[in-house]
């Protein structure tokens, strides 16, 4: 099974790459010989079987996929070795003298970490894919094309008729022959197995005796096909006879079927025309029947058998007839038009048809054949498979012995399946089954074979006549037309099923003579026994002695051949053996194995539960909900949950004889007293349970009401499993079941609070799984829409919804959109409350604009809640700040100017639902806005509707006079300055350049215009609609990251404010002009809102219906792409052998790296738009640009061509300020992070076509301006942990879990200032350092509690760093250096154990700002530098030596005074070196170019070499690597 968990896997299991946080689930059983239904395990595991010295040889195991658990092959995902440290072993496994030597000079004291076999192997050999799971891949949203009613066909037969009644015509007028006929002699003469004329009769009285048993075995026949049809028997018909009594019982039938049995071989053939013959009352004369005037009297629908010679030619007859009926019955309905509602139209071409032959064929008159062979095929079909066995064997030796009357005598009977007589017509029935299914269409299929009883028995006995008439030269005809099946090669299987009986019958038959003789024997005792006693009591009959006999392996066989099927992992291809697993389970023998391999082939998907219903398993499953059989519970579990996920109608079949009790047992079990199930790890069938009984009360309140009377236990039951923290899919579908137990069922509801159930959901708002958190908040949903609003049930309701108003800061998209389905039942409720909490907010909007106040946030620490004292989760605040309400407003305000809704939960509710609406995910933003338009329409409709619209009006032109004054301001920079990014504590009003008094608010009086693109501006700020171009600053600012502020013009900087600022802040330089808007990629399955609908709430939720397409996917073997190869499989095991190529490769080159120049270009190419941030993928050929604003670009650098481009979708105003690789190692994905604090992830980011949203989430939820200083939005990606630090203009550093999509901690900043750059350890992910905009480093410990985090501060100013941090960072492998670099130019190397730095490059005040960027390789013992003044320096690590200086290239144009000897006024705005390659990026400020430098290669005497193969063999010349030399 599979569901989200919270812990990590283990590391005794070597060579995983998992989706942190999967668990493993198992779907187990009891019976140890039985074959486990298993799910394998989410996480995905694979082995480095190989180290990266010899990776690059695909010889010598390169490709070798060694044996994991249970001798699975599974492709691995190499773990760069480097990311740990330089590490190569000799084939000893001794540590080399390097590695010795590189021991002592390892800094902080992390040589233990190396030393670990167990960290080390984990590192190398586990490794955690995030953002990778269904939720992220479908954004909680089922497929466009998902329709519950169209997942499986209509396999229920609405149009089921019953045969229920039949004519038997037998016209054989024993004695005399007809004309036409010239029988052989000797001939065939049993008529029913009776000989109509025995040997021994001397006159009519024993002709017509005969005749009777012919007619008597005849109806016994057909009663042993369907005893509820009645028989009427006709011997030798006379023309009013057969018109007596056809129609009086189509007048009994009604519209049911008629079966009309006709035995035609005592009267001549038919007629040309099909005329069929009977007799004169005399029986003088053979009289014509009409076809036309038989149907009249049968009517239809009817049956019709016809075994006669040349009877093919009566169906072609028939069709004729009916054509006519047809026609008269048109005629009949145009003169009276009113006889349509009076009488049944008459449906012809529902008649089915059976004829023995062709209209041009004779029946065989073999004597060693019944007459009516035909007839015996259909009624007798296993005494005519038998004999026609033994007329047929190629090997009479087997069969000698056994006369034919003998093989009509096999003991048993044909309802006993344990007899052989029974066994073999079990067999039967199962062949011929499978035979139909096999070669007919499934309409056809489901018409003959499940429509009616009697038509089945009879068209699989006709599948028999098929096959041995054609021996004697007869081709048996039907209608509707199936094929021709003689040659199937079950029918083989047939042939060894009877001889293996034919070759015990002389056993059997011995043994039942003295069966017999037994019971004779005591019968004549117990005859004795009463003629001694005049009155003795009655005794009991003997039981009947079983029959001691090999049974049959044919069962077993074809199991074992549906064994087979499933092991070869099908693709849509129907099992041949499907009907015989159906007949199986009506053995106790075999039926647990069947459920088994039913459920295996029930878990392929929704098309093999289709088949399984097509074929009619539904009535042999629901019948053994009656059994207790503990075994066979975990199966049957698995198959009702199969059958629901695809067909809710199977409520009603479960309420009717309370098979719904069957699971709730199950879930109960130990609660209630319910049975559960005996088996170790019982909580997948659990959850399994649990989502049967909700999809039982999903819209039915008939179950609901049925599990309420019958099992009140079941919300006890579910309330405790929500406690069981190890399975989260029965915390999952435990929320799920309540929610649709008590849904507008308030006797639920009543309960539930009787128990605390909707407190004890709330605790769920934490937890780990984000699956676990939507459903919690799903059955909230449900709990408060059912019900009136009642006093007490309102303050529970009250406290429900300010426990679930930290969620709305969730990373996962899925909660934040049942959040807000959550939000719109509360404010559905209690719309009044929320349409004054609307108004209030409002006033209080326009009252701020008025007395001209604003604030920003200065006072208050972490924690302090505002007027409305609500603060989230993490401290931080809900609601907008107070802003007291002027006593000058004037007429309607003033009356309202009291706060009714201040420090209530309807402010809270309304502020955060506002804050919804610009969420950073669309579909959240899209659901938010229509709860906020219903909301604005509600109040522009209410009494207060005139007053809003001036306030409204007001705030407009209030905005509008701001932005004015703004323009015209030449206030001091440092008190100017604001955070562009961050959210001021009291939102501003609408921008005038975005929301004019046309298209603004009061687009919210037109129902059908969106009012949330304009309210939410009062919480976050205008955002830019993708299909607009934003206004383009001044020329003069153009390129500018800082843009938006004015030039300076007030008192001059002192030279420590200048220091505190960002080292681009007075930047005053023309830049390439912007591109033109890219386009955002999208989410998945995300849909537009329709703004021509008017907005209504309650919103629903597809949770649920997204919840269920888990049980119809396969949980019990791995998807396809895991199965070796596939074409992913083989495309992982590629990129594994790629990634260990290019480690290996570069070991060689790091070494010099340390000692030579990086001057060498090695790549040249223009991007559009100066690159603020630029980050080079480990092993593709991806380097990723992004400008001052939205735009991001993905680039082959060795092609130097752009893959794709497409916008982060931040706000105007903000940029993206940082960019990470995520599961390099597998398909990476883009994650970005953006001044207005929000990350995103995207995957398929380098394809234009299929790129999409994964994620995204608002991660610093309350950036502030923090010493006047701007730093926006930084943080860190730890891929081992699956963590992200995050931080910027705010106080803390916030610690998110990737898999668990939420804030784990909040660890205190210790400092006023803005933290400008994050790095951390990525080996054990403990320690991280931070770099603040006052100068300050500090190292901080996850491990610590948060007040005693930070381990280590450098804040000295006369020692330490004196400007602001431009960049920090710690090397993930080489000697782990840390090094820091300050805007003033000053660089440090750290020990984190030491108060000093190691070493430094001193700062300058004289080049205040000058170093604008920082990069350090991550193995190679170099780091670079970018300045003001266009100039690239790199410096080794270990001495601070100075390596080279090089100027990238720039264009003519952008040379400053416009030529050549003109100052080059291009600041370096981003460097980035290759992780693995010796490969230097950077990029400046106004010239929109990328510049590629590499590193000069080796001098040793002979000239330049390189490194090949990591070996360190000569390459000659430029010192590149083979593979990627250009």
């Amino acid at each position: 099974m599979r569901g989200a968990t919270e812990g990590l896997i283990s590391t005794d299991e070597p060579g995983r790459l998992s989706k942190h946080p999967q668990p493993v689930y198992s779907l187990d059983t009891t019976v140890a010989a039985a074959p486990p239904l298993q799910r394998p395990s989410v996480t995905q595991s694979y082995s480095n079987g190989h180290t990266a010295d010899n990776s690059d040889s695909d010889d010598d195991g390169g490709l070798h996929m060694p044996q994991l658990n249970g001798g699975r092959l599974k492709p691995t995902v190499s773990r760069a070795q480097s990311d740990i440290s330089r590490r190569s072993r000799r084939t000893d496994g001794k540590a080399s003298s390097d590695e010795e030597d590189a021991k002592y000079l390892m800094r902080h004291g992390w040589e233990a970490q190396l030393e670990s076999a167990e960290q080390a192997n984990m590192l190398s050999q586990n490794f955690f894919m995030y953002f990778e799971d269904k939720r992220h891949e479908t954004a909680g949203n089922p497929p466009p094309e998902y329709d519950p009613k169209n997942i499986v066909g209509d396999w229920r037969m609405k149009d089921r008729l019953k045969t229920v009644s039949a004519v038997l015509a037998v016209c054989l007028n024993v004695g005399v022959d007809p004309p036409d006929v010239i029988k052989t002699n000797p001939s065939a003469r049993l008529e029913c197995w009776v000989d109509p004329i025995p040997p021994d009769s001397a006159n009519q009285s024993s002709t017509n005796n005969s005749n009777a048993q012919i007619g008597k075995n005849l109806q016994t026949q057909y009663e042993n096909l369907s005893l509820r049809t009645r028989y009427k028997v006709i011997l030798d018909p006379t023309i009013e006879e057969l018109k007596r009594y056809t129609t009086s019982l189509r007048r009994n039938a009604h519209a049911e079927r008629i079966l009309f049995h006709y035995n035609g071989h005592g009267v001549p053939k038919p007629t040309q025309s099909g005329e069929v013959w009977c007799f004169n009352r005399s029986y003088t004369q053979y009289i014509p029947i009409g076809l036309y005037d038989l149907m009249d009297w049968v009517g239809a629908p009817g049956l019709w058998v016809w075994d006669c010679s040349a009877a093919g030619g009566i169906i072609a007859g028939f069709a004729e007839a009916a054509k006519k009926h047809s026609i008269a019955q048109q005629e009949s309905l145009q003169r009276d038009p009113h006889r349509a509602h009076q009488q049944t139209i008459v449906r012809w071409e529902d008649s089915i048809h059976l004829a023995a032959c062709r209209e041009n064929e004779v029946l065989p008159t073999n004597p060693d054949l019944p007459a009516d062979i035909f007839t015996s095929c259909l009624t007798a079909p296993i005494t005519m498979a038998v004999r026609f066995f033994i007329l047929q064997n190629p090997l009479p030796a087997a069969t000698s012995g056994i006369t034919l009357d003998q093989a009509r005598n096999i003991p048993g009977k044909v309802s006993e399946r344990r007899t052989p007589l029974g066994e073999l017509n079990w067999i039967f029935t199962a062949i011929t089954d499978t035979i139909a299914w096999n070669c007919l269409d499934k309409p056809l299929f489901k018409k003959l074979f499940r429509q009616d009883l009697m038509v089945a028995a009879l068209f699989r006995n006709f599948l028999l006549a098929q096959r041995v008439l054609r021996i004697y030269h007869c081709r048996p005809v039907s209608h509707p037309m199936i094929p021709d099946t003689h040659d199937h090669p079950l029918w083989q299987s047939w042939d060894l099923a009877v001889e293996s009986i034919l070759g015990q019958l002389p056993s059997l038959l011995e043994q039942q003579k003295a069966n017999d003789a037994a019971l004779e024997l005591s019968q004549q005792q117990q005859q004795i026994t009463n003629g001694t006693h005049p009155q003795p009591p009655p005794a009991p009959q003997p039981p009947q002695q079983e029959l001691q006999y090999n049974h049959s392996t044919f069962f077993a066989d074809q199991l074992s051949a549906f064994d087979v099927y499933l092991t070869h992992a099908p693709q849509h291809s129907p099992p041949a053996q499907l009907p015989i697993v159906l007949q199986v389970l009506l053995s106790q023998v075999h039926r647990l194995r069947a459920l088994i391999l039913l459920s295996k082939f029930l878990d392929l998907g929704p098309w093999a539960v289709n088949l399984a219903l097509s074929i009619g398993i539904f009535p042999y499953v629901l019948k053994l909900l009656q059994s207790q059989a503990p075994e066979l519970k975990p199966p049957m579990v698995f198959i009702w949950a199969r059958i629901l996920a695809v067909d809710q109608s199977c409520q009603v079949d479960l309420l009717k004889d309370s098979g719904w009790g069957y699971f709730a047992g199950i879930l109960c079990a130990g609660v209630g007293g319910g049975m559960g199930i005996a088996m170790g790890n019982v909580a997948e069938h659990r959850a399994m349970c649990a989502f049967v009984i909700a999809m039982f009360c999903k819209d039915f309140p008939q179950g609901k009401a049925a599990v309420i009377e019958s099992n009140a236990d079941i919300i006890e039951s579910c309330l405790q499993h929500l406690l069981d923290m190890e399975n989260p899919l029965l915390r999952q579908f435990s929320c799920l079941c309540l929610s649709h137990l008590w849904r507008d069922f308030p006797r639920a509801k009543k309960l539930g609070m009787e128990k605390q159930a909707h407190s004890r959901i709330r605790d769920r708002s934490h937890d780990p799984v984000p699956e676990v958190r939507a459903a919690a908040l799903d059955a909230l949903s449900a709990f408060i829409t059912t019900g009136e609003v009642e006093a007490g049930v309102m303050f529970e309701e009250e406290t429900t919804a300010s426990v679930v108003l930290n969620m709305g800061m969730d990373g996962s998209i899925m909660v934040r959109k049942e959040l807000v389905v959550f939000y719109s039942t509360f404010i559905k409720k209690y719309e009044r409350r929320f349409v004054v909490a609307a108004w209030e907010q409002l006033v209080q909007e326009r009252d701020k604009g008025r007395v001209g106040k604003e604030v920003l946030g200065e006072g208050g620490g972490d924690g302090e809640a505002d007027g409305d004292g609500l603060v989230n989760g993490h401290g931080r605040q809900v609601s907008f700040s107070r802003s007291e309400v002027t006593a000058s407003s004037e007429g309607a305000s003033a009356k309202h100017a009291k706060n009714f809704t201040k420090r209530t939960i309807y402010r809270a509710v309304w502020r955060q639902t506002l804050t919804l609406s610009a969420d950073p995910h669309p579909e959240v933003s899209r659901n938010a806005s229509i709860v906020v338009d219903y909301v604005i329409n509600a109040l522009l409709e209410s009494p207060l509707g005139n007053y809003a619209n001036d306030v409204l009006d007001e705030i407009v032109i209030q905005d509008a006079k701001k932005a004015d004054g703004l323009s015209m301001s030449t206030t001091d920079t440092l008190s100017r300055q604001r955070s562009r990014e961050s959210r001021p504590q009291t939102p501003p009003s609408p921008s005038a350049s975005t929301i004019s008094k046309q298209d603004g608010y009061f687009s919210g009086l037109v129902r059908t215009a969106s009012v949330a693109a304009a309210m939410k501006n009062l919480v976050w700020g205008s955002r830019v609609p993708s299909s607009e171009t934003p206004p383009s600053p001044s020329r003069s600012q153009r390129g500018s990251m800082h843009a938006d502020r004015q030039p300076y013009k007030s008192r001059p900087l002192t030279p420590a404010d200048a220091a505190m600022m960002a080292p681009d802040a007075l930047d005053n330089i023309a830049g390439p002009p912007h591109q033109p808007p890219a386009k955002v990629p999208p989410s998945p399955h995300f849909t537009p809102r329709d703004m021509s609908k008017i907005p209504k709430i309650p919103l629903y939720s597809n949770f649920f219906n997204w919840s269920t397409s888990y049980f119809r996917e396969p949980q019990m073997r791995p998807s396809e792409s895991d199965e070796p190869g596939s074409l992913n499989y083989n495309e992982r095991l590629w990129r594994r052998n790629r990634n260990d190529k290019i480690i290996a490769s570069t070991q060689g080159l790091k070494e010099a790296a340390g000692s030579q120049r990086w001057d060498v270009p090695c790549g040249y190419f223009g991007i559009g738009a100066a690159p603020s941030k630029m980050v080079f993928h480990q092993f593709e050929n991806h380097l990723v640009t992004s400008d001052d604003r939205d735009s991001i670009a993905v680039w082959d650098w060795e092609q130097s061509s752009q893959l794709c481009r497409f916008s982060n979708g931040n706000p105007l105003g903000s940029r993206v300020t940082e960019l990470r690789f995520i599961n390099e190692d597998d398909q990476a994905m883009l994650m970005t992070g953006s001044s207005d604090g929000v990350i995103k992830i995207f995957k398929n980011y380098d394809d234009a076509k299929r790129i999409e949203l994964a994620s995204s989430f608002r991660a610093l939820s309350d950036l502030v301006v923090s010493d006047k200083q701007n730093a926006g939005l930084v943080f860190d990606w730890q891929q081992g942990q699956g963590r992200i630090l995050v931080a910027g203009d705010d106080r803390v550093i916030r610690v998110w879990q990737a898999g668990h999509e939420l804030c784990i901690s909040d660890i205190p900043a210790r400092s006023g200032s803005c933290i400008t750059s994050l790095t951390s350890d990525q080996v054990e992910g403990n320690v991280f350092v931070a770099g603040f905009g006052n100068g300050s480093v500090r190292v901080y410990d996850q491990r610590q509690g948060p007040r005693d985090s930070m381990i280590m501060d450098w804040v000295d100013r006369r020692t330490d760093h004196k400007s602001w941090i431009v960049g920090v960072h710690l090397q993930r492998g080489g000697l782990r250096e840390l090094i820091s670099a300050e805007s003033n130019g000053g660089v440090r190397l750290w020990d984190i154990r030491m108060r000093k730095s190691l070493s430094s490059l001193p700062s300058s005040a004289q080049y205040a700002r000058n170093l604008r960027s920082l990069s350090v390789h991550e193995h190679a013992p170099v780091f670079a530098t970018g300045g003001a003044d266009h100039t690239i320096r790199v410096y080794n690590t270990t001495e601070l030596k100075h390596l080279s200086s090089s100027e990238p290239y720039m264009s003519f144009l952008r040379v400053g005074g416009g030529g050549l000897g003109g100052r080059r006024n291009a600041p370096i705005t981003s460097t980035a070196f290759h992780p693995h390659r010796m490969m230097l990026a950077c990029g400046a400020v106004n010239d929109g170019h990328v510049n590629l430098f590499r590193c000069k290669g080796v001098h040793t005497g002979t000239g330049e070499v390189g490194v090949r193969d990591g070996s360190g063999g000569g390459a000659g010349g430029s010192g590149v690597v083979e593979e990627w030399k250009g």
